[in-house]
């Protein structure tokens, strides 16, 4: 499975070793304002002194402030990349290979719980500007490109869909974003546990024995 976001041109061409550690700095502090304190609180002067630099910083290694917001949403998307693994073997039958999609989704979402709240403040912050929004919906098609691989895949293996594969998923994509927002409020639990386990059984039903 593959996680494709919009990328953004900026100050990074041509940039040393040395700026890539600053801009680094940045991009974890934005990251952690935005987690700790909204989209209201991550200011300039909040994320500059976060990183322990100058606010001026942000502007010459990024352009703006959005940008860098921009930055965090496609780190997420990055973030998912990395962790769900191109090739994955096949299950023999129709649970074993739900649970193993599932599962691998899972994961790679709940790797990093300071950047699953910064995606959040993000989302539910009230963007108004153009470039934020963009990136978030560009992510959002993203998750529902892994969501369609994963249907197609499950189809390929002889279980068609029993419901139209697009509603198929939006449900999954609306229900581990819904899933993830519980873990980043309350962490892992067994009510979550479970919650995903019905989940799961509620996917296999819409495939076709």
């Amino acid at each position: 499975c593959t996680v494709r976001v919009m990328s953004t041109s900026g100050p990074a061409v041509g940039r040393t070793p040395k700026g890539d550690r600053s801009a680094s700095r940045l991009l974890e502090a934005a990251t952690t304002v935005l987690a700790r304190d909204g989209l209201g609180g991550a200011t300039l002067a909040r994320i500059a002194d976060e990183a322990d630099m100058d606010k001026r910083s942000v502007v010459y290694y990024f352009g703006s402030r959005e940008a860098l917001l921009v930055r965090v949403v496609q780190t997420v998307g990055e973030r998912i990349a990395q962790r769900i693994e191109p090739e994955r073997d096949r299950a023999g039958d129709l649970v074993g290979l739900v649970d193993q999609n599932i599962d691998a989704l899972w994961s790679a979402i709940t790797t990093a719980p300071e950047l699953a709240r910064a995606y959040f403040s993000l989302l539910g912050g009230g963007t108004e500007t153009g470039e934020v929004k963009s990136a978030l919906l560009a992510l959002k098609d993203a998750y529902l490109d892994v969501a369609r691989e994963q249907i197609a895949a499950i189809e390929a293996a002889g279980w068609p869909a029993r419901a139209p594969s697009e509603a198929t998923a939006l449900l999954l994509v609306a229900t581990l974003r819904g899933l993830l927002l519980e873990w980043t409020e309350s962490g892992d639990s067994p009510a979550l546990d479970e919650a995903l386990e019905q989940f799961k059984a509620a996917l296999v039903d819409r495939f076709a024995p």
